[in-house]
């Protein structure tokens, strides 16, 4: 059985997927709320300085700003006696689970009887959005490099702006090969039947959403 250790350790939009799917009858309906969700992922991870995308949960420092950027206007005394009620496993660190769960007040046993739900057609779907994603990252890296090889100047240079400048507008065969494939694989997913893993195929669908709207040209 998962344990909510298990799930406060998973990367911070597996637990947004794992708490969706659990509480997908209370909030399938709510699309603020699953906004809201959407958008406390790529907070915890813009402020995870050390880890990003790779961590699971803020120190005390940076779950503090968290709490203050989403309008929490307290005095520290008061956001640290937050903090403490909204850490659920007493480690001095705020987990995306955590905080979730203190918000709409839901309790970790219900959380974890709940059922998650996967089958074949889910995980092509996953699969082939993460193909989407190495695309996207491919692009980010090429341009990186390119950027500090047109910085030196010269001849050398001068090829690395000009090639920069295809990259950026070019339409990129590749990645457009990937999202087709993932939206197809995304849509088969949704018909799955039942509730299970609903929160899972909002969040790939919101995943494909941004990544449609990437353009090498803009600041990522």
């Amino acid at each position: 059985m998962t344990t909510f250790k298990d799930v406060t350790s998973r990367l911070y939009r597996d637990q947004a997927t794992f708490f969706l799917n659990a509480f997908w009858p209370e909030l399938g309906d709510k699309k603020d709320e699953l906004e809201n969700t959407w958008k406390y992922v790529n907070m915890f991870i813009e402020l995870d300085i050390e880890k990003g995308d790779e961590g699971s949960d803020l120190d005390e420092f940076n779950a503090h700003r968290f709490l203050e950027k989403i309008g929490t206007t307290k005095r520290v005394v008061e956001l640290r006696d937050s903090l403490r009620e909204i850490d659920m496993d007493f480690n001095k660190r705020m987990a995306l689970v955590e905080y979730l769960l203190f918000r709409h007040k839901f309790k970790i046993s219900v959380m974890l009887e709940r059922p998650q739900g996967t089958n074949e057609m889910l995980a092509r779907a996953q699969q082939a959005l993460k193909a989407v994603q190495t695309e996207i990252a491919k692009i980010e890296q090429k341009k990186k490099e390119l950027q500090a090889k047109s910085a030196k100047g010269g001849v050398r240079g001068n090829a690395a702006k000009n090639e920069l400048e295809q990259l950026l507008s070019s339409d990129n065969t590749a990645l457009n090969r990937a999202v087709l494939t993932a939206e197809a694989a995304v849509r088969k997913a949704a018909k799955m039947e039942g509730t299970a893993a609903q929160g899972s195929i909002w969040f790939m669908q919101r995943e494909l959403e941004e990544a449609k709207k990437y353009k090498p040209r803009s600041k990522q």
